[in-house]
């Protein structure tokens, strides 16, 4: 998750400003990384990231 957080980050998404269901919307409909990744999984996963993160 950190490496794709770097690469959005770096395309300027503020993952802040937005839910963990918007940034796991948007992964699965631009990251090709993600395209098959469980929505779920993936929204708890980036609920993760967000709580740890220092941003």
């Amino acid at each position: 998750m950190d490496f794709a957080a770097a690469r959005h980050l770096a395309d300027g998404f503020n993952f802040r400003a937005h839910t963990p269901h918007k940034i796991a919307h948007e992964l699965l409909r631009w990251d090709r990384e993600f395209k098959d990744a469980d929505y779920t999984e993936l929204v708890a996963a980036v609920t993760l990231w967000q709580s740890s993160s220092r941003d």
